[in-house]
């Protein structure tokens, strides 16, 4: 492992580094126990991962909604320009940049295993509300590096997405591309997973999960109970089709719940049997 060429001290360690992601802002703040314990490991192995690439790298970042995804991938972004990934220059990219317009979710239904029809603007954020043929094919591009090519943001106030917002230039070589649903292995999305170098699969507390979730519909302009009935009835179910997807990641990274780095997991082969990080809910166990 690369570990020799990963900075034991690095000069931001107890600082607080401002972050954009998502849409929103964040704080990074990593100490110097989670930095030499996980931290230094994980990017040494992404490091040995980018000397096997004779093109760029493409990492997946996957997790439930509400696991902190975007703000993962901007840690790793902010470090890789930052020269603490040696020889990488990482941006990360939101698959909610492909969610079809709302005109287009209004226009179409969804059938519930009851049999009720609603429009896919009532479930945004399920697999079905993805353009994945859009999705596959800039993932295809993207690999090329080509001198320039744009990615669409996600507007979470509109909650639409922005084509071409994202310009990925060909200094990029570290594409951080995080969603729920890239190791999903079922049509449309069969095969996207093997469009990656690298597959991540991020692990939190499930109560944190569920208070990400409630308090990101509450900011919407939704009541308590109008978020914990979404939540239920939405986001759980799409949890639980990206928490099985797990098995296919070749490293899981549990964080606590403080978003602090408590457990990184790798894998002999992608596809080897393994559950949850110990200690660490599930959302099935979550929904009881």
């Amino acid at each position: 492992m690369s570990l020799d060429v990963i900075d034991p001290f690095p000069w931001f360690l107890h600082k607080d580094i401002p972050l954009k992601f998502g849409g929103g802002e964040g704080i990074m703040h990593l100490r110097a126990s989670e930095w030499t314990d996980h931290w230094r490991c994980l990017l040494g192995m992404i490091v040995d991962c980018q000397k096997l690439q004779p093109r760029r790298m493409m990492v997946a970042i996957v997790g439930t909604p509400g696991s902190a995804k975007s703000y993962f991938a901007a840690q790793l972004a902010w470090l890789a320009e930052h020269d603490f990934i040696p020889g990488s220059r990482g941006i990360a990219l939101p698959m909610d940049g492909f969610h079809y317009p709302n005109r287009v979710l209004g226009e179409r239904n969804l059938t519930l295993a009851t049999g009720e029809k609603i429009p896919l603007r009532e479930c945004r954020g399920a697999p079905e509300t993805f353009d994945t043929a859009a999705l596959r094919q800039r993932l295809v591009e993207i690999r090329r590096i080509p001198e320039e090519i744009t990615w669409p943001d996600y507007n979470p106030r509109t909650h639409d997405p922005a084509p071409g917002s994202i310009r990925v230039s060909s200094r990029y070589n570290l594409i951080l591309v995080e969603g729920s649903y890239l190791l999903l292995d079922v049509e449309p999305y069969d095969g996207i997973a093997g469009l990656f170098d690298l597959r991540i699969y991020l692990e939190a507390p499930a109560a944190t999960v569920l208070a990400n979730l409630v308090n990101r519909r509450m900011e919407d302009g939704n009541t308590l109970v109008q978020a914990k009935e979404w939540v239920k009835r939405i986001d759980l179910p799409n949890a639980r089709l990206a928490e099985a997807t797990q098995a296919r990641a070749d490293v899981i990274i549990g964080r606590d719940r403080r978003d602090i780095l408590s457990a990184v997991a790798w894998r002999t082969g992608a596809n080897s049997a393994r559950g949850p990080v110990a200690g660490k809910p599930t959302m099935a166990m979550a929904e009881n």
